[in-house]
């Protein structure tokens, strides 16, 4: 065996894009990087292959078509597995990224197989009917499967025959993020007292269907007679359907809708807002890593009771509320509730910020990984 053991991050797309599986593995790529050998393989939008140092972590760009149906048209990618398979103890498959499972299947690697089980396929149930003999061989193939909660397994249909493979290994929050967020609450201190005569809400995330934008929106049809308002962070598919939606209700002077923004506008955004709303409506949401970021300030959150890991996250009645998914009005009472209760919000802001520190530590994942590494190589 090497000095050091060889580790290979596949998934579909890689910094700068944007997305919590990004995230994810950057995260993981970078933190590991000082006990193990760390490398990425990705694909991207559309473009040719080239090779990157990214935070001192090797990354190839494979050559990419385009994107299809969410995935990206890259032969590329399986030839440089094929190609290089060999070189690796360990590749770390994080799915969903039907691509990667192929491309696992055609190099022949001999090595430890872990995944990373983000979500289900939720949606694409016409490319699931094709891609679901694949993700069983996958799932077969594996020798560990991570997963962040024990509610992306009791939820999802294909992981759960798999259980005795299973990892919990929670998601960190990353490290940058978690100074900022210390710098600001100790910032606050001699604030905690403080009441805003309006509730300011936020949401963050993709404008796509299963965010439930759509829900949150109708809700806030629900209280326009309260000095409420609401601030939209992202784009997506949705968005001007949203916007439209938005004007028709007559609150196009209680939503505003940012677009895409940089860390540090979000950082403002989130420093400025009561609440924080989620209001996911499918089990494509596996977890919502935007929760930590903002429970880190102290904000509380608005969720759904997803059969994942999102009310798992920020639990119903302690750090936030616990609606159920495309229920306007019991998300719109959630919002009142917050409004009227400035005290017992500020209470879930406290329990939220407390709940990332000791159960989302970046440290705790990096060291939860590198055991599961070193345990399956030297089995």
């Amino acid at each position: 065996m090497r000095d050091k053991i060889k580790v290979l991050q596949l998934g579909k797309q890689y910094h700068p894009h944007l997305g919590g599986i990004e995230k994810t593995m950057q995260q993981m790529a970078e933190g590991i990087q000082d006990k193990v050998d760390s490398y990425v393989l990705a694909t991207q939008d559309k473009g040719e292959a080239y090779n990157a140092i990214i935070n001192g972590v090797p990354v190839h760009y494979a050559k990419s078509w385009g994107i299809v149906a969410s995935m990206p048209i890259s032969f590329d990618l399986i030839m440089y597995l094929r190609k290089h398979s060999s070189e690796y103890d360990i590749i770390h498959l994080h799915m969903p990224f039907p691509l990667g499972d192929l491309a696992c299947l055609l190099s022949g690697f001999k090595g430890k197989l872990i995944l990373y089980w983000h979500s289900d396929v939720v949606r694409q149930k016409k490319m699931m009917l094709l891609y679901k003999p694949l993700m069983n061989w996958t799932l077969k193939r594996a020798d560990a499967i991570a997963v962040a909660t024990q509610g992306n397994i009791n939820g999802s249909p294909y992981i759960k025959r798999y259980e005795k493979k299973c990892v919990l290994i929670p998601f960190g929050l990353r490290k940058e993020w978690e100074e900022k967020s210390d710098r600001y609450w100790i910032s606050q201190l001699d604030h905690k007292g403080d009441i805003n005569e309006k509730l300011h809400l936020l949401f963050i995330g993709r404008l796509v269907y299963y965010k439930g934008c759509d829900i949150l929106i109708n809700a806030m049809a629900k209280l326009k007679e309260l000095p409420i308002d609401l601030t939209i962070i992202g784009s997506g598919a949705m968005e001007e359907e949203l916007k439209k939606r938005t004007i028709q209700l007559g609150l196009g002077e209680k939503v505003n809708f940012k677009g895409r923004v940089s860390d540090e506008e979000m950082e403002r955004e989130i420093t400025n807002c009561d609440v924080f709303v989620f209001p996911s409506v499918a089990n494509s949401e596996a977890f919502g890593l935007v929760q930590l970021e903002v429970m880190a300030y102290g904000k509380p959150v608005i969720n759904t009771s997803l059969a994942t890991g999102v009310p798992w996250v920020s639990l119903n009645g302690v750090n936030g509320l616990t609606v159920p998914p495309l229920n306007s009005q019991a998300l719109a009472d959630a919002i009142r509730w917050m409004w009227e209760n400035p005290a017992g919000r500020r209470e879930m802001g406290i329990n939220a910020r407390a709940r990332v520190k000791s159960e989302f530590n970046h440290e705790k994942m990096i060291s939860q990984i590198l055991e599961l590494y070193n345990g399956l190589v030297s089995e």
